[in-house]
This record gives C-alpha cells, structure tokens and sequence, in this order.
C-alpha cells in the first residue's frame, strides 16, 4: 500500500514596509490582523531604528529591506508588497527589481513638500504610532527620509505589476495632489488610484476607515480588484464612481482622471 503525503501550499506573502517616525513598529498591526485572517501570511520588520541616532544611512534601510525579498524570492513564495507614506517610496523601488504579484501604496510620499508638518506628524501618531510626546526625528534621519524619496521616487515608473495606491482627500502630511502627479507619470497601464474621502494620513491605523480600506487591500491581493487598463492618451471621460455614492465633482480635490475613482466612507 503506498501512502501519498500531501502537499501544503505555504500562504501568500504580504511584505509591508513602514512610514517614518519614532515608533513604526505597530503601525501595520490592525492591517496585518485583517488580512491574517483573510488567509494571507504577513512580513512585519523595522528597516530601521528610530532610537539610534547614528542609523541614518538610507542605504543600508534600503539594503535590510532587501534581504527580506530576497529571502521570499529564495522561498518561492507568491509576494504582496505595500508600503506606507516613506514606505511606499521604498516598496516601489523593491517592485521595480524584485518579482511581486502587485504593489499597493499607502498614502505614498512622493512629493513631501511641507516637511514641518512631517515632523510634526512624527510627533503626534500621523506617521507613526508614537505618543503625542515622542520626540521628533534626528536632523540626520530627516535628511536620510529625504535622500531615500529623492533617490527612489522614479522607481516607480520602472514598476510592471498592477499598482494600486490609496490615499485620503483630508490627508494632512501629503498632499493627495502628490499621488495623482506621480500616478499621470507612470505609464504601466495596470494602475489604480483610489481617493478615500476624508481620510488622514494615518488611515491604515487611526481605526476611522479601517473597515473600508482593509477589504479593499484584501481584494486587491485576492486579484478581485484589477487596475483598469487605459491607453498612454486616454481620451476625457466621466470617471467611475462607487455604485451608491454621490458625484464628489464638486470636491476640489476629487478633479479625476480617467484612472481613478473616489470613495466615501460608509456610514
């Protein structure tokens, strides 16, 4: 009689890759939970560390993020990759030369224009989970967050995966503008931009939209939620809303493109 063992498919992986701040090590946490339960494993790492001022070498926070692809590459495993605010930048960079299934980014810091209220956020739980009276960042880690969005913003138009990023109309760290400026730039057609309206920054974990945000990523990692496809010059049109919502034309900061749509949150 031969007995067959069965095979045990390892889960897929979502890779996520923190914001800056002096306490980012929980903010993936309620995210991690949900999607967990959904049947996803979830990677969680700090690539760098806040209390020692002399970790300030983007290179190297580069370098420990890489080794977590390379050990999931090595692995065989089927990878998600989202990154949040800084993060972002750094995700769409590990995209650009690691094989991902797709990219999702947070509130993605492409265009930090206003850096004081960076630091303020820093403070006060926006980027990370810190408390009110958490000191704010080293003048040498800021200049490292500068250098890692300089050096690594353009890596996402080197990205082939679908793409989707989110980001909230009220958030008050980047601007949404800086996500639509970045998404007209990227000439991957598998690329969706979500508006959450009203949402802050800190959406991922600040418990307010948590229950509309998290089953969008969910989907979107199922591969339930496909970027549309446009051609390089798509011709003007109305843009989709969310069937049930009302028309957010009104909203200045909703002006849409044919690639995207806004949302409101459910009452």
């Amino acid at each position: 009689m031969r007995f067959q063992i069965p095979k045990f498919h390892k889960k897929e992986l979502v890779i996520t890759i923190h914001g800056f701040g002096r306490k980012t090590e929980h903010e993936m946490d309620p995210l991690a939970s949900y999607l967990q339960k959904a049947g996803f494993e979830v990677w969680k790492f700090s690539y760098y560390d806040p209390e020692n001022l002399k970790d300030t070498n983007f290179r190297s926070w580069i370098l420990r993020c890489e080794a977590k692809l390379r050990k999931a590459v090595d692995e065989k495993r089927k990878i998600h990759l989202l990154g949040f605010s800084m993060g972002g930048v750094v995700a769409s960079y590990l995209a650009s030369v690691y094989p991902v299934v797709d990219l999702l980014l947070a509130a993605p810091a492409f265009y930090p224009l206003d850096f004081n209220k960076i630091q303020k956020a820093a403070v006060s739980k926006v980027i990370s989970s810190g408390t009110p009276d958490s000191q704010s960042m080293s003048t040498e880690q800021t200049r490292a967050f500068l250098n890692v969005v300089s050096r690594y913003r353009d890596s996402i138009l080197q990205v082939d995966c679908p793409i989707l990023i989110l980001h909230g109309t009220g958030d008050e760290v980047i601007q949404p503008k800086s996500s639509r400026r970045m998404f007209e730039q990227i000439e991957n057609p598998n690329k969706y931009l979500v508006f959450l309206e009203g949402a802050h920054h800190r959406f991922l974990y600040d418990g307010a939209y948590e229950s509309l945000a998290f089953p969008m990523i969910r989907d979107f990692f199922r591969g339930e939620i496909k970027p549309q496809s446009y051609p390089s010059q798509p011709k003007t049109k109305q843009a989709p809303l969310v069937q049930g919502q009302k028309d957010a034309a009104a909203d200045p900061a909703s002006q849409k493109s044919p690639e995207t749509f806004q949302t409101n949150k459910q009452k």
